[in-house]
């Protein structure tokens, strides 16, 4: 299937380490299985994987918060 973000290229199933940038600090998820575009970097994920990345994402972003709270 061509990527429906850029349509450059055909997607490749695998099983990735997706790096998350948030204020300057970085989170490694790992093992995130998806199609991902070879082009433009894009992920698209089934649903179960996309909620495990998502809450991922969002435990991150508030440990990033609290922390940068503690520095004021």
């Amino acid at each position: 299937m061509k990527c429906p973000i850029c349509g450059a290229a055909e997607l490749i199933h695998d099983t990735r380490d997706l790096p998350y940038s948030y204020k300057g600090e970085t989170l490694v998820m790992a093992a995130v299985q998806g199609d991902f575009c070879p082009a433009c970097s894009e992920a698209i994920l089934e649903a179960d994987e996309s909620k495990r990345v998502f809450a991922a994402m969002q435990a991150f972003k508030n440990e990033v918060n609290t922390s940068h709270r503690d520095l004021d």
